[in-house]
């Protein structure tokens, strides 16, 4: 079984390429695919309803896999003493829904670059050996140090899949160490990575991997990340054709994504913004007001300390719920993770609506500073997203 989709599949930028206007998203969407990643629970904890919903409008046989939140992969980074478990078993009660349908696929559990194998080895083992067993899990690793023979083995040991990866950061390896394979494509490109589009000849390097895999263990599971203008869309359907997997229905909707990508009307918004480093203001609130107008200046703030709560904050990501609206902001990877209205109409140009404005207003200012700093330096880098879903 091979099981190939996309990271995510409500980009409004796929409007036109992959989607109509207005179309249910989803119910297109495993149409085509039979499995797609969540990326979202990344960011935040799942709805039950939500995942409820999502489990009954989907066909049968559809699979989604989920990434494990940031919360344990990134704040805590598996540390049991710091009550990861618990925070896992929380999670897996949001996605029962999911698992009880017989959809529930591998979930994923991406560590940060920080996590190196001479510092947190034993932490990795130590989550490992307590993961519950009625569950798949896949890690992927962001650091060159875990790539060695007493890793593949320790995985091995427990069950869990490494993900293969198609990154700057680690070389496309295969390495086999449970019943099933997961790949993830995140794209060649610079700033960000997954602003790529795979040319034919780069997807067809992988067919012999594949088949390889096909040969040596049950499942795969394929997706992309390159989520810009559609890209994951057409490279996924692409590799199925390259496979020789690919159904009338795939066939098709490839023939209608590549007309579409040709018209090219979807284009990443280009930022002439530049601002010398000795430019940048030395307060907080000049320095939103460079990524902002004065309307969302003055809503943002308004909003009272009571109206936010910081749900973890470390050096290199912060999460947050400002009223019912959640905020992740990862600066490793460069992405601000918002959901509410506002944030769907000012994103694609880089800009803060008044939740991002409020909450960099309350935090302790040395700490804003230095996020802000990063973003106005290096804003055309960095990627405003909602991944919410439908």
């Amino acid at each position: 079984m091979i099981r190939i989709g996309t990271s995510g599949w409500s980009y409004k930028d796929w409007e036109g390429v992959f989607y109509k206007p207005g179309e249910n998203k989803l119910q297109r969407y495993c149409k085509i695919f039979n499995t797609v990643e969540i990326d979202s629970t990344f960011y935040s904890y799942p709805d039950m309803k939500i995942v409820e919903k999502i489990s009954q409008n989907t066909p049968r046989n559809f699979v989604f896999t989920a990434k494990i939140p940031s919360l344990i992969t990134h704040e805590k980074k598996l540390d049991v003493s710091k009550g990861v478990l618990k925070d896992l078993h929380r999670f897996l009660e949001l996605v029962k829904p999911l698992e009880n349908a017989g959809k529930l696929g591998p979930l994923l559990i991406q560590l940060p670059p920080s996590f190196e194998y001479s510092k947190h080895k034993d932490f990795l083992e130590t989550f490992l050996s307590q993961l519950p067993e009625r569950y798949r899990f896949s890690i992927e690793f962001r650091d060159n140090s875990w790539i060695r023979e007493d890793v593949m083995n320790m995985l091995s040991r427990y069950s869990v899949a490494y993900t293969i990866v198609d990154e700057p950061l680690l070389p496309p390896e295969l390495h086999i160490t449970t019943d099933f394979t997961y790949i993830r494509w995140h794209g060649r490109g610079r700033n960000p990575w997954y602003y790529y589009h795979y040319s034919r000849e780069e997807l067809s390097e992988w067919k012999p991997k594949i088949t390889k895999m096909l040969e040596e263990t049950r499942e795969v599971y394929g997706y992309f990340n390159n989520h810009f203008k559609g890209y994951a869309v057409h490279n996924a359907l692409q590799v199925l054709e390259i496979l020789e997997v690919i159904t009338p229905s795939q066939r098709k909707a490839l023939e209608e994504v590549e007309k579409n990508l040709k018209k090219n009307v979807f284009e990443q918004p280009k930022l002439s913004i530049i601002i010398p480093p000795e430019k940048i203001p030395e307060n907080v609130e000049d320095m939103l007001k460079l990524l902002t107008d004065e309307a969302r200046f003055k809503r943002g703030k308004e909003i009272g300390r009571r109206e936010i709560e910081i749900l973890e904050k470390s050096p290199s990501s912060l999460s947050a719920k400002i009223k019912e609206y959640n905020v992740f902001i990862d600066v490793e990877r460069k992405i601000i993770f918002h959901d509410c209205a506002d944030w769907v109409k000012v994103k694609n140009t880089l800009s803060f609506c008044k939740h991002l404005v409020a909450l960099m207003l309350q935090l302790e200012p040395d700490y804003s500073k230095k996020i802000l700093r990063e973003i106005i330096l290096e804003r055309a880098s960095w990627t405003f997203t909602d991944y919410s879903y439908e």
